[in-house]
């Protein structure tokens, strides 16, 4: 009996024997450490100072001198629509300046909450004492007559056909002087302020009338007629006549062309680039000068 006992607790603890052998004779394994991603927190952004341009919505040769020179500085120019309007009622969200463009000849500006520079295009200076880059542009339409008269082959009396804002313009004043010195040859007047038919009929048809050999040059008071001027004869397939702007308005520099050859005015690129350099003066505190600029001539050939 005592036999059969020991025997019963033999057999009884051999599996335990066997797992207890399997389990030191296992490999180990290596415990993976848990991959716990934790957020990673982004700095708050830098807070740049902007200058805001109003005004400037047809001025793209003076916004593009304005991010020219903001380019490297931490600047951001930040374009607002609405002119003088939306300037009374803009909210700064950062130290921002003010940078206006002045096309018209109102030069009233009105209160703001934030420091202003202003571009009087058509003007010496603006309301309030505001400091500003002014544009005297009386000897535009005499530099760029000289121009027209003297390209060649034209020889004088030059035939053009001349366009204006009104028979009251200055330009139209020096144009009859013109005419009375036989330098000039008229051979037909458009006026916007009078003429009931719009320009660009006006146009084809007066192209129409004078053939190749009939007409030199158009002489346009601002870009804005020269624009159109060249879109006519291009579209009429004619580069026998040469157009010339007593303006840079309506960015006609960004088109001058073989038949757009010349524009005499402000040169907005650099005039963009010197109000921005004033305005950022601003954010210093120190005080801005006010400059002025004068009348440049620009060629087609210039551009390339």
């Amino acid at each position: 009996m005592k036999r059969l006992l020991v025997l019963v607790a033999i057999s009884i603890m051999l599996p335990f024997s066997a797992c207890a052998e399997g389990f030191l004779h296992a490999p180990l394994q290596s415990l993976e450490p848990v991959q716990t991603t934790l957020p990673v927190l982004s700095a708050a952004p830098e807070t740049s100072n902007v200058i805001a341009v109003f005004g400037a919505e047809d001025a793209e040769w003076f916004v593009s001198g304005l991010k020219d020179a903001a380019k490297g500085t931490g600047i951001t120019i930040e374009s607002v629509s609405g002119g003088t309007k939306a300037l009374a009622i803009y909210e700064p969200k950062v130290d921002t300046v003010a940078i206006v463009y002045l096309s018209g000849n109102d030069q009233t500006l009105p209160q703001t909450k934030i420091p202003v520079y202003a571009f009087a295009a058509n003007g010496r200076s603006v309301s309030s004492g505001i400091p500003c880059l002014g544009y005297d542009g009386s000897g535009a339409a005499k530099l760029v007559l000289e121009n027209a008269i003297a390209y060649p082959p034209h020889l004088a009396p030059v035939r053009m056909i001349g366009l204006f804002t009104s028979d009251a313009s200055p330009v139209y004043t020096l144009w009859t002087e013109q005419k009375t010195a036989a330098q000039v040859f008229s051979k037909d007047e458009f006026f916007v302020s009078s003429t009931e038919l719009p320009l660009a009929d006006w146009l084809r048809e007066a192209f129409t009338r004078y053939y190749p050999g009939m007409l030199d040059a158009v002489f346009a008071e601002t870009g804005e007629l020269a624009i159109a001027a060249a879109d006519a004869l291009a579209s009429l397939g004619r580069d026998d006549v040469e157009v010339f702007s007593a303006g840079t308005d309506a960015d006609v520099l960004q088109k001058l062309s073989p038949i757009l050859v010349c524009a005499t005015g402000a040169d907005l690129k650099r005039a963009g680039a010197l109000c921005f350099a004033e305005a950022n003066n601003l954010f210093s505190g120190e005080q801005p000068q006010s400059n002025l600029l004068f009348p440049e001539s620009f060629w087609h050939d210039d551009t390339k």
